[in-house]
């Protein structure tokens, strides 16, 4: 089948037109792109990655590597990006002190304790989570445990 002159422009118009419609698209993406690029080079400095460590005694740890929380962050907040945490705050102690994470209380017996990675070991933290600001990369871990303390 022959095709006529006139079908050949119109098909060939639409083929134009749809390279010129794709390189619009493409371009404002590359745009958009670079804008999100430049945003994120804006804040580069106001946020951080930490390591979070759960460890439920039990033999299950959940670990959440690459957290991103903002420069300056303290322990609680961190914690709270990656699991639901119940605390109580103590006005005469000045800090908060964690009930329960993930809904695994603590019972009387059995803890959430925390501990930084420093030297290749775990020490354990000395004071509350929401006190304790965070450096960049850090790597912390929650343990529910019966305590013993140094």
């Amino acid at each position: 089948m022959e095709l006529s002159k006139r079908s050949l422009t119109i098909f060939g118009l639409g083929w134009l037109t749809s390279l010129i419609l794709v390189g619009y698209v493409a371009g404002y993406y590359y745009m958009e792109c670079q804008n999100l690029v430049a945003k994120l080079r804006e804040y580069e400095g106001c946020v951080m990655h930490v390591n979070i460590c759960l460890n439920y005694g039990s033999g299950t740890v959940k670990w959440h590597n690459n957290t991103v929380v903002l420069a300056g962050c303290d322990l609680l907040s961190a914690t709270k990006r990656v699991a639901t945490v119940n605390y109580t705050y103590w006005p005469s102690q000045k800090a908060s002190f964690v009930d329960a994470i993930n809904n695994v209380w603590n019972n009387g017996t059995y803890y959430w304790m925390w501990y930084h990675w420093t030297n290749d070991s775990w020490e354990y933290g000395h004071v509350g989570a929401d006190t304790y600001i965070l450096s960049p990369n850090e790597t912390v871990m929650w343990r529910y445990e019966k305590p013993h303390y140094p």
